[in-house]
């Protein structure tokens, strides 16, 4: 795990005001990841498809002359989609009428027309602002479970027989591709996350094992403007106010800043890592990247330290 360093730190009292508060809302629940934008309860193919959607989690933003531009945002189907929502949903397109597209072997030899239509738009337009990023993770994540002669329903199967399944399920995806780059592992803790929330319990963790943070810049971005992740380094401040590209030593500390405020806000308030996640995720709602912040409307806004202008680091990476 990258280290804070001088130039970012922890707010401790921020961090028990803000785990107070949150303990007290009864809306900091997980979520099911059940809906229209994915697999309906007890498809035979729902496993298949969190494995090789969710490593593509990642990207939803574009970047001209050197900063953040905007996120990424196209009409899906009739619907304006933003992101995340907008993978989950276009991987959704092969589900009944292909489907082996999501085993190993196809993914393995994806091709780029293929994604592109995959993710094309309703205006025919490519929206995803990484396409190339995309396929080679597809590739990484096939080509690995190929190699080791794995699936996702063995990968499932061994962890669930283990004394810990999710340190098991946690090392197995250690050696698959697109999920094992990470050093702080955010689309293996996602995975752990939806398919132990989903109703059919793909993943049973025992009673004392609790998933580890996920985080992504949706989440860095809350804890910078909230004041759980404080900037001591007024060069580093600028950058991140003016959205320009960082290097990686500086988004690492960012990170794992982010990393350890979200541990304790999950260990203080008394919720679980998904409710903790999903309450902030959808922070991004109210504290979007190019609208102004909807603080009235906001549960953390009587303690947040509405340090608005400050933005996630800005770096393009395939982890989240």
């Amino acid at each position: 795990m990258a280290e804070l360093g001088p130039r970012v730190a922890l707010n401790q009292e921020q961090i028990a005001r803000v785990a107070e508060l949150i303990r007290a809302l009864p809306e900091v629940e997980p979520f099911a990841f059940v809906g229209i934008d994915f697999p309906p309860i007890g498809h035979p193919t729902a496993l298949d498809y969190f494995f090789a959607a969710t490593l593509q989690q990642f990207g939803f933003w574009e970047m001209e002359a050197g900063k953040y531009h905007r996120p990424m945002v196209a009409s899906l189907e009739g619907v304006p989609r933003k992101g995340s929502d907008y993978l989950w949903r276009a991987y959704l397109r092969p589900l009944d009428q292909d489907v082996g597209f999501y085993a190993p072997e196809r993914q393995a030899c994806l091709t780029r027309v293929a994604l592109l239509a995959l993710f094309r738009s309703d205006d025919g337009s490519d929206p995803m602002p990484a396409i190339d990023l995309h396929l080679q993770q597809a590739h990484a994540y096939g080509r690995d479970m190929l190699a080791l002669g794995s699936s996702p329903q063995h990968l499932i199967a061994l962890a669930n027989t283990a004394d810990t399944p999710l340190q098991a399920f946690l090392e197995s995806l250690a050696r698959i591709g697109g999920y094992k780059e990470d050093p702080l592992h955010k689309k293996a803790n996602l995975l752990s996350l939806v398919l132990s929330q989903r109703p059919e319990k793909f993943l049973r963790p025992s009673a004392g094992e609790a998933i580890p943070p996920v985080i992504d810049y949706h989440l860095m971005r809350s804890c910078l403007r909230i004041g759980l992740v404080e900037i001591l380094d007024r060069e580093l401040e600028s950058v991140l106010i003016q959205r320009r590209e960082v290097p990686p030593t500086d988004e690492g500390a960012v990170r794992c800043a982010t990393y350890e405020a979200i541990l304790q806000i999950v260990e203080q308030s008394g919720k679980s890592m998904g409710a903790v996640d999903w309450f902030f995720f959808n922070a991004r709602l109210r504290c979007p990247e190019i609208t102004e912040p909807e603080c009235p409307q906001c549960p953390v806004d009587p303690v947040c330290v509405h340090r608005t202008r400050l933005f996630q680091p800005v770096m393009r990476t395939s982890f989240y």
